[in-house]
């Protein structure tokens, strides 16, 4: 009995370990991903550009505006991104 309760807490303390262990995430992963955070923002920012240009008829100005935003938060996001994986 108190043989298999030894066995119990070290198979418990094993599954404990391989827990804690995190597995390196693969570099296609990594490159989907990073090249996500930066493309998509630039996209969403020019299309909501576009779609306030065309409210309010004005041309290249929310256009401008919003890739802009949309560029400085790709970025930011990417940075991000690459401080996580130290």
């Amino acid at each position: 009995m108190n043989n298999n309760l030894e066995e119990f807490k070290e198979r418990l303390k094993n599954i404990e370990v391989e827990r804690k262990k995190k597995p390196k995430p693969k570099s296609l992963g990594i490159g989907m991903k990073i090249s996500l955070d930066l493309i998509s923002p630039i996209i969403v920012g020019i299309l909501i550009g576009l779609g306030f240009d065309k409210i309010f008829s004005t041309k290249p100005i929310f256009f401008l505006i919003f890739l802009l935003l949309g560029i400085i938060t790709g970025f930011l996001s990417v940075i991000k991104s690459m401080k996580s994986l130290k």
